[in-house]
């Protein structure tokens, strides 16, 4: 199919209806039973499949960019991926940065935000707080002098009050009465050291108010100046939301959570940047985003701050190494941007990489190669820290970057900061080999996805087949021909056992016909009578023998539809069982539900089946009709004796008559184990034809699997062939 000429909406429209278009093909209605159930399950199979291709199919459709050249930044938390792309907004002007950058020249003209006011006001702050020390330090110093003779005060009217509490204990009741009106010396003299105090206090007034105002002035316009300084903090905090270096995280993990498109035009080419959340957080927030994020772009760097390659994980922690796979696999152009960290100006005075560094730098391209095939570039390497403060002049004064830019700036200018840190050359690398022929690279990028997802699809398809339905029909073959070698062993040993009781019970036919005879022979009876007695015998033993072997073939039949029936039963246990396991396997390798489908019963009843079998055997069986005793009296020989031995030796004649019994016995048994054999070999056939019946039924459930097996098998091999074919026009 071509989609070098079609819109994107025709291009996944077209590929669903192939998709459904293989399923339906692969599950044409058919007459045997067994390929009906097959296509029935297989259907189930395919319907999972096609389900999740049609999801894949939907989430490309929907986030696929199929105008502007997109390139994703993506790789670990707090790798300097933001850092990256503010410099490179900056140094290629995009638009929404030259907007924001207007946006901090004026509000920072506005309000007066100039370095020279933010100085003023600490300068005025400093100011204030060193003529509040002056005045302090003069206020000290006027009380300092007034310090001895406020003690010697203090001192003398201490003694004084000591001393009148004492004289007021000793006073008659007269005296108290008299110092109402009447004080006494001493408190005279109390009264007039009060005096003098009042007098020094109004006196350290005097010489303090002057400072004591100006320290109040002070004070007041100390917070006024704080006032103003806070003010003047919350316009800068209001400008650094404007600054240059807004999306650079702050070192918090997952400070990047949406995946944010930074549009470019540079050298007549248009291009967007993509900001991928990291993978190494709480990669839960930003599953979907970075799903989003690499089925929009065309190109992808992959941004890391260790010179090492990515780590393996385990099936139940994938690492970075699987998540670049998972997540980079359908891309048709990757690179690493090693992202190294420097923070002093000295270590960008060589080369930005160590000896050991571009040695792990070699080993993590042949990693990410392994991983990602032909699509995979190679290493670029930056410092962007330092590029983005050398290009950064939007920045809030005196704040750490400002600062940290200033120390950057004395030791190289900002075009030697841009060439030693990698920027330059990253940002050549983008406006000049990445965008070209942009177009054919976004056709080609959107049509390796789409590949990526069918090839994906079916793998899964593939490994359900050979993982699961390839080793259920072999090991359902193996069982259903051990079964099939046991129904045949069942069936022979059935022969083998019916001739042997039917001979047992001729031979127990002839021993009491012997026993019979014999008894009667000793009797000393003529040789008239002898051939009567014989034929009583005869015909009274055989009565008994059809009596008895109906009962004798009956157990030896029923003993057989019990071993059938294990044979059956125990192969569809193991069946089962293996069902069982595979449907665990299933729903442990894959995310949904994929049924596992097989009728293993198939309808077998087993029961049934031999019932009707030995109820019809037992009625061909019937010995009344094999034991046709006539022919055999018929040909009973009887020697002519010797009449005059036998007049002579009564002896004699009862060993000729035991001998003629015996021979006679003997033809009339090998007469009736011929007839007995004869029934068997004639009512086997039926047997065969059940036992037949049996073996086509346990060929159900390995013909259905079969047939899923290779139902699958196709469908994996029309998905690549139309991958394939995806592939082959999107790269014309």
């Amino acid at each position: 199919m071509s989609v070098a000429s079609e819109t994107s909406a025709q291009v996944y429209k077209k590929i669903s209806q192939e998709v459904e278009r293989i399923i339906d093909n692969l599950t044409l209605p058919v007459n045997d039973p067994s390929l009906k159930k097959a296509n029935s399950n297989a259907r189930l199979q395919l319907g999972c499949f096609q389900t999740r291709l049609d999801e894949a199919i939907d989430s490309l459709s929907s986030n696929a960019e199929w105008e502007t050249f997109t390139i994703a930044f993506y790789g670990e938390t707090n790798a300097g991926k933001s850092t990256v792309i503010e410099a490179l907004r900056i140094l290629l002007k995009e638009e929404t940065k030259l907007a924001r950058q207007a946006d901090f020249r004026q509000f920072q003209q506005q309000h007066d935000l100039s370095p020279e006011a933010l100085e003023n006001a600490d300068r005025a702050l400093k100011e204030n707080e060193a003529l509040a020390i002056s005045l302090s330090q003069a206020l000290a110093e006027v009380r300092g002098r007034y310090l001895d003779r406020e003690a010697e005060l203090g001192k003398e009217l201490s003694q004084l009050s000591v001393l009148i509490e004492d004289q007021k204990k000793r006073w008659s009741v007269i005296r108290r009465l008299l110092a109402l009106w009447i004080s006494s010396p001493e408190q005279k003299q109390q009264l007039q050291v009060k005096k003098q105090q009042q007098a020094l206090e109004a006196e350290i007034r005097q010489e303090t108010q002057s400072l004591a105002v100006q320290q109040a002035d002070c004070d007041a316009q100390r917070q006024t100046m704080l006032k103003q300084r806070a003010r003047l903090d919350e316009k800068f905090a209001e400008l650094n939301a404007l600054a240059d270096g807004e999306i650079i995280g702050t070192g918090m993990s997952d400070f990047t959570l949406d995946a944010t498109l930074y549009p470019f035009e540079s050298c007549g080419h248009r291009f967007a940047l993509l900001d991928v959340p990291g993978i190494e957080g709480k990669e839960s927030k930003v599953r979907e985003q970075i799903q989003r994020a690499v089925e929009k772009a065309h190109a992808v760097f992959y941004v890391t701050s260790k010179a090492t390659a990515p780590q393996k994980g385990d099936e139940a922690n994938p690492g970075t190494l699987e998540k670049i796979r998972t997540h980079l696999n359908a891309q048709t152009e990757v690179w690493t941007l090693f992202n190294k960290r420097v923070t002093n100006a000295m270590a960008l005075g060589s080369s930005l990489v160590n000896e050991d560094e571009a040695q792990s730098l070699q080993d993590l391209d042949e990693k990410m190669r392994e991983q990602l095939g032909d699509n995979y570039r190679q290493t670029l390497v930056v410092s962007a820290m330092p590029a983005f403060l050398s290009l950064a002049e939007h920045l809030v004064p005196c704040g750490s970057n400002a600062k940290s830019r200033d120390k950057f700036l004395k030791a190289f200018t900002p075009e030697e900061l841009l060439e030693k840190t990698g920027i330059s050359a990253l940002a050549r690398v983008l406006t000049q080999q990445l965008v070209a022929d942009s177009k054919a690279k976004i056709t080609r990028s959107n049509t390796q996805k789409t590949s990526v997802v069918l090839d994906d699809i079916a793998a899964q398809v593939s490994a359900l087949q050979s993982d699961t339905y390839a080793k259920i029909a072999r090991q359902l073959n193996e069982d259903k021909n051990s079964a099939h070698k046991q129904l045949d062993h069942a069936l022979k040993s059935l022969r083998q056992r019916l001739i042997d009781r039917a001979e047992e019970s001729v031979s127990r036919f002839r021993n009491q016909a012997r026993e019979r005879i014999y008894k009667v022979i000793d009797g000393d009876i003529s040789n008239d009578r002898f051939k009567s007695e014989l034929e009583a015998s005869i015909s009274l033993e055989h009565g008994s023998l059809e009596k008895l072997l109906p009962g004798v073939l009956k157990a030896e039949l029923e003993r057989f539809q019990l071993e059938i029936s294990d044979i059956v039963a125990q192969f569809q246990q193991h069946a089962r069982g293996i069902l069982k396991t595979f449907s665990r396997l299933l729903t442990h390798k894959f995310s949904s539900n994929i049924p596992l489908t097989i009728d293993i019963d198939n309808g077998i009843n087993v029961t049934g089946l031999l019932a009707t079998l030995a109820g019809g055997a037992l009625l061909f069986w019937n010995p009344a009709g094999w034991l046709v005793l006539g022919p055999a009296l018929a040909n009973l020989a009887f020697a002519a004796y010797k009449a005059l031995r036998s007049m002579i030796s009564s002896s004699y004649k009862m060993s000729q008559q035991k001998q003629s019994a015996d021979k006679n016995l003997s033809n009339v048994a090998a007469h009736m184990n011929d007839a007995i054999v004869d029934g068997i070999q004639k009512a086997f056939p039926e047997l065969q034809e059940k036992i037949a019946e049996i073996k086509d039924m346990l060929e159900e459930p390995v013909k259905q699997v079969s047939g899923i097996n290779k139902i699958l098998i196709q469908a994996a091999a029309g998905l690549r062939l139309l991958s394939t074919e995806i592939d082959f026009s999107g790269a014309k």
